[in-house]
């Protein structure tokens, strides 16, 4: 939260604006807006994982010292058909109910998510790309005042029920890998070594140790568990699956991630939904996106349906062509708020 480029006075729909970076003595504001907006219970102390130790940059639109509008984002190494650049995580895009209505080209959704991209985004920026998980309608609102392009839909996977469910074998070990436990980094980074050998065709965001520390050991509003696949044969394990808590309805227990071999998805796959038996949940569910649906088709997926649309906005160093052919792979802790 370093960039600033100093204040902007603007009019919209006759009431004098102000257009600035958000910073960390604004943390109040920006819980304030959250809670009304999305009807959370953040906090402080998720305020510093996300926008200090998270490194998180935002800009907001206040009307005096009320905060009325706010968009931002947090870096994300992503491998690029195996190139890795930075990019920005977009999130935390929000309106206050009273301007929500205020949706002309220039309102103020467009001026926090231009703002926010042109000074960001593209070369000689500090981000190569950006890409969120807006729902349909904001992404069509963003796509017709010409900040992103539509990249396609991620869809919500589910497994339901928890009887004759496939078994691992004599062959796979399933074991709680504790974060505080001696090993983890040098299990996890064995495990993203096999997953990043086959990063090559995707837009895949790195997944090492450091990063499932910060994106689920460190954050302070939710609790996941990380559970290890290995060989009994073998002290590294093959993979890492990661765990949520149970979706209160219709009761399923959220798998966020894999970290491993792609060929091992399923198995893993097996694993949660064994996972979500033993924890007393009606069944699993994830997010996938179309290459990650491809992995899971033989899986026994029981519901399927559209969660979030992505959208990549157009100040990336991109073209609308090269967006569209990105394959990206993006399970539900891609996301920033799951």
């Amino acid at each position: 939260m370093t960039y600033d480029a100093g204040a902007q006075m603007l009019e919209i729909a006759g009431t004098v604006f102000t257009l600035r970076d958000v910073g960390p003595s604004d943390c109040t504001a920006v819980l304030g807006l959250h809670r009304r907006v999305f009807g959370s219970t953040v906090d402080a102390a998720w305020f510093d994982w996300k926008y200090r130790h998270g490194g998180g940059e935002a800009v907001g639109l206040w009307q005096g010292h009320e905060l009325v509008a706010h968009c931002g984002g947090t870096p994300r190494t992503v491998l690029h058909h195996g190139r890795p650049a930075r990019d920005l995580q977009i999130g935390d895009v929000m309106v206050a109910p009273e301007w929500r209505g205020v949706l002309r080209r220039r309102g103020p959704f467009y001026h926090v998510s231009e703002r926010l991209y042109s000074s960001r985004l593209g070369p000689a920026k500090d981000f190569f790309a950006a890409f969120g998980f807006p729902n349909e309608r904001h992404l069509r609102l963003a796509v017709k005042m010409g900040l992103s392009w539509d990249s396609g839909p991620v869809e919500a996977l589910s497994w339901s029920g928890t009887g004759a469910l496939p078994r691992p074998g004599w062959s796979w070990r399933a074991e709680t890998l504790a974060v505080d436990h001696p090993e983890f980094d040098r299990r996890v980074t064995h495990a993203w070594s096999a997953m990043q050998q086959e990063a090559g065709r995707y837009s895949m965001g790195v997944r090492d140790a450091a990063y499932l520390r910060w994106r689920f050991a460190m954050r302070p509003d939710q609790a996941y568990r990380f559970v290890q696949l290995r060989r009994p044969w073998q002290r590294l394990p093959c993979g890492v699956v990661v765990l949520g808590p149970t979706v209160a309805a219709p009761n399923y227990l959220q798998w966020l991630d894999w970290v491993g071999p792609l060929a091992l998805l399923p198995m893993a796959c097996t694993l949660a939904r064994l996972e979500a038996a033993r924890s007393g949940s009606a069944g699993l569910t994830t997010w996938a996106s179309p290459a990650v649906a491809r992995r899971l088709a033989e899986t026994g997926v029981t519901q399927r349906s559209v969660a979030a649309v992505l959208g990549v906005p157009k100040a990336s160093d991109m073209t609308e062509e090269q967006v569209q052919h990105l394959d990206w792979w993006l399970m539900a802790g891609d996301t920033d708020f799951l």
